[in-house]
């Protein structure tokens, strides 16, 4: 019995080794009779949908992984197979196959080529069913699934969750993606795990709820796929878990991971999502792997800072206070961290979410934010139709685009966006939007981080009132002024989504497609003097009271620290203010010091790439993996010169 299993790349994703695939493989073949009698073979690339079917040559079987990035592409090639192989049985299971039975019905009527779909957990499922088809014999007796019979479609018992993953097996280590890589090791990049499965929290915009119960992994397993996977070159990992740090025993995972590193060189960097209420566990976690040399960004996902928006989400028994402190903590060792924010949440206002923007933006050098557009996922309580009632959710179904260069869909994908609710009708929404990633360019992209520090911590101005009020200006400007042309880069983004359009677009005249706050960069660095005149002008009539010497120097000093395109040398500037120190005890608290001082800021090698386009992107991806853009010293006294990364 020859079975193939499909589990295509999708947009935005980095190219990893299939793990769903990988382990329904190793865990049918468990089987004796299955690993007896059965073929099984992965296919992961996106080609020419003939190209892939001409690949699967004659199967029995083709299963096919469900995701948001990937599901178009997937049910396309199911239904060129069908017409190739009559006889195979497909199978469909992932996360995006839906659970209630009338969205199954319906993906049944849609997609004629599909005979079962596979709800939940897959590996015992899956298995079962492959027993049972090898044998001769129909689907009913397997539980969690649905399939045709005839012009009938039927639902057999409900799934059941696994609880012993010792019922499972490992790709990594039963052989399946040794195969894997000896056809293509050029094409992955990155190893992904799960530690362990489940997550014991609600939230209504996450499919992760519907599995409360958390359940380990193995340790010895863990432990070994850690090792293959070092042993193997790779040296990004990504752990899959919905909280790693939340089980006792994941810092002792950590330290497998840092035992790896340092008999191996790898990995050297891991990504993961902490657990949400114990800030003394993640950072028991990120020193582990700190100290091992392996590089982690801490992903402190709050969402919103609003009490009464995480209550309508379900999310208010996770407390927002232990991500704060994980924060101070890591930004005072100099570890970058990230907020991740969710817009268009229900319950959310322009004006809380503004007030949640400045609760993510605290002045540490090395923290950031992202803010990702809500989006209804299958199966999640959101999506459900008695809640997009009782939140009045408006969306639109936007063709997801991905930023690689030259990557062909070959079938486009696409992602439902909530673009208003009650709370936020579709006007306001608009305007949150213009304001979160204008924020975004303003603050990750480090167009006035500087100024925003001296704002709040010299002059005690109001961060939020000083967001809306530039904001403004972008929706108002005087034409020909920098925030004439920032307005335009969001009526341009804004205009696509509500069309349904892509939510990236190209670099000028470049195959480099950016996202919305990358593109006001862009503006506001093509023109970059200009850029720091205007908002200079406009800080001066939002705060009249503000120190004009102090301002002044507050601007030529982010001046000063901004990269230009085509400007290499280093540049000296005198202030009578300690800037370098203020900005790099940023967080602490630490004073802006009056001290006659010159500062000295050596641009990042790429201002001299020979087109501004180069520049940007080169620029703006640094940004995004905290590398340096320029290095700023205090040069007054050069036996005790003190350099900032920044």
């Amino acid at each position: 019995m020859k079975v193939v299993l499909s589990q295509f790349e999708g947009i935005d994703n980095t190219p990893a080794l299939p793990l769903a695939a990988g382990i329904l493989i190793a865990s049918a073949k468990l089987d004796p009779d299955l690993a007896r009698e059965a073929a099984f073979s992965i296919v992961v690339r996106r080609a020419a949908i003939a190209e892939v079917v001409a690949r699967y040559d004659s199967p029995d079987v083709l299963g096919f992984s469900l995701y948001p990035w990937n599901a178009a592409y997937s049910l396309a090639v199911a239904a060129a197979a069908r017409e190739a192989y009559p006889e195979a049985l497909i199978v469909v299971g992932g996360p995006a196959v839906p659970r209630p039975e009338a969205l199954a019905r319906r993906l049944f009527a849609e997609q004629s080529a599909l005979d079962v779909l596979v709800f939940s957990e897959g590996e015992l499922t899956f298995r079962a069913l492959l027993r049972a088809h090898l044998r001769g014999e129909g689907p009913s007796s397997v539980a969690g699934l649905a399939f045709r019979r005839g012009e009938e479609v039927l639902f057999t018992a409900p799934p059941e969750r696994v609880f012993d993953f010792n019922e499972t097996a490992s790709p990594y280590l039963d052989g399946t993606f040794d195969a894997l890589l000896a056809e293509s090791r050029e094409g992955f990049s990155m190893a992904l795990i799960e530690t362990n499965r489940g997550c014991p929290f609600s939230c209504t915009f996450c499919d992760w709820s519907l599995t409360k119960h958390v359940v380990e992994f193995p340790l010895e397993r863990v432990r070994a796929e850690l090792s293959w996977i070092a042993e193997r070159g790779f040296s990004y990992l990504a752990i899959a878990d919905a909280n790693f740090g939340i089980r006792p025993r994941d810092a002792d995972i950590a330290r497998a991971l840092a035992e790896v590193k340092r008999a191996t060189g790898r990995p050297t960097y891991c990504y993961f999502y902490l657990t949400k209420n114990n800030h003394r566990r993640n950072l028991e976690t990120i020193e582990i792997l700190h100290e091992a040399g392996i590089g982690c960004c801490v992903g402190l996902a709050v969402q919103d800072f609003d009490e009464e928006v995480l209550e309508a989400v379900r999310r208010d028994n996770i407390q927002s206070g232990e991500s704060i402190k994980l924060r101070e903590i890591m930004g005072g060792r100099g570890i970058p961290t990230h907020n991740e924010l969710i817009l268009g949440l229900p319950r959310q206002t322009r004006d809380t979410f503004a007030a949640t923007l400045v609760a993510a933006m605290p002045s540490w050098p090395r923290h950031d934010f992202v803010v990702f557009l809500c989006r209804l996922l299958d199966n999640t309580e959101l999506a459900e139709p008695k809640e997009r009632e009782r939140f009045g959710v408006e969306t639109r179904r936007c063709l997801w685009r991905t930023q690689r260069s030259g990557w062909d869909p070959v079938v486009e994908e696409y992602q439902e966006v909530v673009v208003g609710t009650l709370d936020m009708p579709l006007g306001a929404w608009c305007q949150t939007y213009r304001l979160a990633y204008f924020a975004g360019a303003l603050f990750n992209q480090r167009l006035l981080r500087v100024v925003f520090q001296w704002l709040t911590e010299v002059e005690g101005a109001d961060l939020k009132a000083y967001l809306l009020y530039l904001c403004g200006l972008t929706e108002e400007g005087v034409e020909g002024s920098v925030f004439a042309d920032i307005g335009r880069v969001f009526d341009r983004y804004l205009a696509s989504i509500l069309a349904g359009g892509p939510f990236v677009f190209p670099l000028g005249e470049s195959e480099a497609l950016i996202e919305v706050s990358e593109a006001v960069a862009h503006a506001a660095l093509l023109r970059a003097d200009a850029f720091f005149e205007e908002v200079a002008q406009a800080t001066q009539r939002f705060l009249p009271g503000a120190d004009a010497h102090r301002l002044e120097e507050a601007f030529r000093f982010q001046s000063l620290v901004t990269p230009r395109f085509g400007v290499a040398e280093a540049r000296d500037e005198g202030f009578d203010h300690d800037w370098v120190a203020f900005t790099r005890g940023g967080g602490t608290g630490a004073p802006l010091v009056p001290s006659p001082s010159r500062a000295r800021y050596t641009p990042p090698a790429y201002v001299g790439l020979p087109e501004f386009a180069s520049f940007a992107t080169t620029h703006f991806a640094c940004i995004r993996a905290h590398l340096d853009v320029g290095q700023v010293a205090s040069v007054e006294r050069p036996a005790l010169r003190r350099l900032t990364v920044l």
